[in-house]
């Protein structure tokens, strides 16, 4: 018997390993999908997509009054979806509701079907061309695709119905032209952010103080052209409502408004962070923006850097999650991006079985996964996703400001 017996190779080894690392992705990939599919086609109206569609059956009627007037719109929701009040009117441009009324000409839940469709799509899509790119990962497909499959933050943005698929899409296609020195096109991406303004600051920020001029113009003429048409439907004066109806909601969110947030512990950044410590509200408002001040001064440093653009992006991304006041988890599919370009960059030889490198990507899934941990914040007071992102960016600044060894050059005898 002891002949029958044969030890296992150092690359079984490293499967089984990798089977058993990847075993949380795989229940959760089951649980996840099964109680998502379970509850869809019987989910009543929730905020966030029956807000969308009620914008844009505002537009496909013409009924600008409504388009930012509380008790207006409330009476076209109990028209069109009885029985639902949405709670407040969210931050959104006029352009939004052009987005969304091919949707609203189906019924709510036809639309909110195409919707979710939508959104996979445009996931699959950003997801592939984001491997495209990252060559250590073509030989790991099935794993790829199974932690893609199994993200929590597809799982938020499915489950709360929300619009995160355009700032993926925004994000996803800024890297793309980066990557092929597009600056222009890559402000006009970055631009698509737009229809979620608080997106946008660390964008703002980062490209601006780095002059990268022909990213901001891209960027403008992004934003121009949605509010152009925005106005051009609606008329220049919609604009100014919207200018204060987002100014009277800054406003709301810095008095702590009752209603404004509803599961505070389902939010992912500074301001939730320290609203979550229990701290005084006028502490925790300087101490978040002392730390959103800290977090765009690390992104721009390592912007300005020679380091490899998928590590700075990933930076970037991370400081557009920290630093956003109002980040609840479905904008966290906005970090997609940063997990592929990463994960693409810890398996690079020849660090790929360095200790260090492991530790790497252990950080990585943790905070791939880091959302589940939220409702521990309601006990323990602390959101752990904002601990393990601010980790993650500050392990990468060190990455990225690291003195790199000087290239040999061969003297000819």
């Amino acid at each position: 018997m002891g002949g029958l017996q044969r030890e296992l190779t150092p690359a079984a080894h490293a499967r089984i390993r990798r089977q058993l690392v990847l075993l949380p992705a795989c229940v959760f990939l089951v649980y996840g999908w099964a109680t998502l599919l379970a509850r869809l086609p019987h989910d009543v109206p929730v905020h966030d997509f029956a807000h969308f569609y009620v914008l844009g059956t505002i537009a496909n009627s013409g009924d600008a009054h409504a388009l930012y007037d509380m008790d207006a719109q409330a009476a076209v929701v109990q028209r069109v979806i009885p029985g639902f009040y949405p709670p407040f009117p969210p931050p959104y441009g006029p352009q939004v509701s052009l987005f969304f009324s091919p949707f609203a000409r189906l019924s709510y839940t036809n639309a909110l079907r195409l919707w979710l469709f939508s959104t996979l799509v445009a996931y699959a899509g950003c997801s592939y061309a984001l491997w495209r790119v990252c060559p250590h990962l073509h030989d790991r497909p099935w794993s790829t695709v199974l932690l893609l499959a199994a993200s929590p933050a597809l799982h938020f943005a499915l489950g709360f119905e929300q619009a995160s698929a355009i700032a993926l899409l925004s994000v996803t296609a800024a890297f793309l032209a980066l990557r092929a020195n597009r600056l222009f096109l890559a402000g006009m991406a970055i631009g698509l952010l737009a229809y979620k303004p608080p997106l946008g600051l660390a964008a703002a920020f980062v490209f601006v103080l780095a002059r990268e001029w022909r990213i901001v113009i891209g960027a403008i003429t992004s934003v121009a052209a949605q509010f152009a048409a925005g106005g051009l439907y609606w008329g220049p004066a919609m604009l100014l409502r919207y200018i204060e109806t987002l100014r009277l909601y800054v406003s709301g969110v810095l008095d702590r408004a009752p209603g404004m947030e509803p599961n505070k512990f389902q939010m992912h950044s500074w301001r939730a962070f320290f609203d979550l410590l229990g701290l005084p509200s006028h502490v925790a408002l300087t101490v978040s923006l002392v730390a959103s001040l800290l977090t765009v001064i690390v992104a721009l440093k390592c912007w300005r850097a020679r380091g490899p653009l998928a590590l700075r992006y990933a930076v970037f991304l991370l400081a557009t999650i920290l630093i956003d006041p109002h980040l609840y988890a479905y904008d966290l599919v906005l970090l997609t991006p940063a997990f592929v370009l990463l994960w693409d960059w810890g398996l690079a030889e020849p660090v790929e079985r360095s200790p260090v490198n492991r530790r790497f990507l252990w950080l990585l899934y943790f905070c791939y996964f880091s959302p589940l941990f939220a409702p521990l914040a309601l006990v323990a007071r602390v959101q752990v996703s904002v601990l393990a992102l601010s980790l993650l960016g500050v392990v990468l600044a060190l990455v990225i400001s690291a003195p790199r060894p000087p290239v040999r050059t061969v003297t000819p005898v």
